[in-house]
């Protein structure tokens, strides 16, 4: 069994069967986790902000959740945030929704052409996305475990690489003896050394969100198994949660 971490949403992706876990933890899969936990029933990622506005249009029950540079997009309802996702989970509950952001949209979207599902993994859902992957693999023939960093605007960002690492050494802990690429025996090295909230304040994507007032933000996607959920990105671009991926299938 293999594990292979992708720094970035630049790199190229290895051949093979792979399980997917897309990381975009400052902010975009954190968010989506966080929408989930609070009663929402579907998410439609789009890697543009016309496609989500027309959408709106035709669907005006819809919410708009993005952010573009870190910044919330004029005219949306909800900011590519967590906490902002938490604030207002009365306006959450039983809704769908579109999101589209800088990395993380763009992440899914890349994994989605070569995966008919990818797991949406955070630092606040890390156990429940362990716990699936180790039950996946009990039954699906696979050629290993892939985890995916969104990065920032292409580039290496240690935010998700820190969660990266965090899950390869989880993911350890149960399957033993697996091999690992280069970045994936980094990740989970240092991961073992640092810590989280340190980590987060430190990377660029925190950094980033600081400067658009976005510290809770940080904290709040620091904090490890906060939610025992796991949202599932299909093809076409939707995000649901087991149960109604099942119902759909």
């Amino acid at each position: 069994m293999k594990i292979y971490v992708l720094p970035s949403i630049s790199e190229k992706l290895p051949q093979g069967r792979y399980l997917w876990v897309a990381l975009d933890v400052i902010r975009a899969t954190s968010t989506i986790v966080t929408f989930f936990a609070c009663g929402g029933k579907r998410i439609f990622v789009s890697a543009s902000i016309r496609e989500a506005r027309r959408i709106k249009r035709e669907n005006p029950e819809t919410l708009l959740i993005g952010e573009r540079g870190g910044v919330k997009i004029a005219g949306f309802d909800l900011d590519n945030s967590p906490t902002e996702i938490m604030e207002n989970s009365p306006l959450i509950k039983g809704k769908h929704a579109v999101l589209t952001t800088t990395n993380g949209t763009r992440l899914l979207r890349k994994l989605l052409k070569n995966n008919k599902k990818v797991i949406i993994g955070s630092m606040i859902n890390l156990d429940a996305v362990v716990n699936l992957v180790l039950n996946t693999l009990s039954v699906d023939s696979l050629d290993g475990i892939g985890i995916a960093c969104a990065g920032k605007e292409g580039n290496f960002v240690s935010d998700d690489f820190y969660c990266a690492g965090v899950m390869v050494s989880r993911l350890r802990d149960f399957l033993g003896d697996v091999e690992l690429n280069d970045a994936a025996l980094v990740a989970e090295s240092w991961a073992l050394k640092s810590d989280a909230f340190d980590v987060f304040l430190n990377s660029a994507s925190g950094k980033n969100a600081i400067i658009h007032g976005r510290y809770k933000d940080v904290e709040f996607c620091s904090k490890l198994n906060l939610f025992d959920i796991v949202p599932f990105a299909i093809d076409g671009g939707e995000v649901l949660l087991e149960d109604a991926l099942l119902e759909k299938i």
